[in-house]
């Protein structure tokens, strides 16, 4: 038969699309990373010292990570993720992932006002690969895109990142807003669970 329908083109096809969604969309509560934010951190990852060493134009890195990462959105939406990882005015990052050099924008429009990619620089903190510990690489469940090895399915920072940086996400039918912590009361509060004594309310 030719037709098809609403119910059963909803719930056996449509259903792929909504699910790759969220996937897309929601931050893991494991790394609090999006796949497009956990690419980038994968590719500069690869790059290895010479990221933390030496700059490199957001434009050049997001097709360094389209490359190296599988990446099959376009470098136009990378290179905005790479900015939003990067900005450290009041309200965004409470720990950026990467270096901003130049205009990453303000808290004024809240980031829109960044500089064009082609012109804005960015290179990978040492903190960064602290928190993503490269002791524990070798433990990460890597994926596979058509034969080329790519990001893990999620990193295990020693800092819980969807508490640090907060998470907000819109997927179909599904949505997720985390608040961001204050890091140090994080800790504060980690080191009371190893201890095994009463966690305090964060701000």
């Amino acid at each position: 038969s030719d037709s098809l329908d609403y119910s059963t083109f909803i719930d056996k096809e449509l259903i792929h699309f909504s699910n790759a969604d969220n996937v897309r969309s929601i931050p893991s509560a494991v790394d609090g990373l999006k796949p497009g934010q956990r690419k980038i951190l994968f590719a500069c990852f690869k790059r290895g010292k010479s990221m933390i060493k030496n700059e490199i134009k957001v434009a050049q890195l997001a097709g360094y990570v389209a490359e190296h990462s599988a990446y099959h959105h376009g470098e136009t939406s990378l290179a905005g993720t790479i900015v939003g990882m990067a900005q450290t005015f009041v309200g965004s990052n409470n720990i950026a992932l990467l270096h901003p050099a130049g205009q990453f924008g303000t808290r004024l429009l809240g980031g829109k006002d960044a500089a064009s990619p082609r012109y804005i620089f960015t290179k990978l903190p040492a903190l960064t690969r602290l928190i993503f510990h490269p002791a524990d690489d070798a433990l990460l469940d890597y994926q596979e895109d058509d034969g080329q090895a790519i990001e893990p399915k999620h990193y295990v920072p020693i800092l819980p990142m969807v508490l640090v940086n907060g998470a907000e996400g819109i997927g179909t039918g599904w949505s997720s807003s985390v608040p961001n912590y204050n890091p140090r009361e994080i800790v504060a509060n980690l080191r009371r669970l190893m201890a095994d004594e009463p966690q305090q309310p964060m701000h």
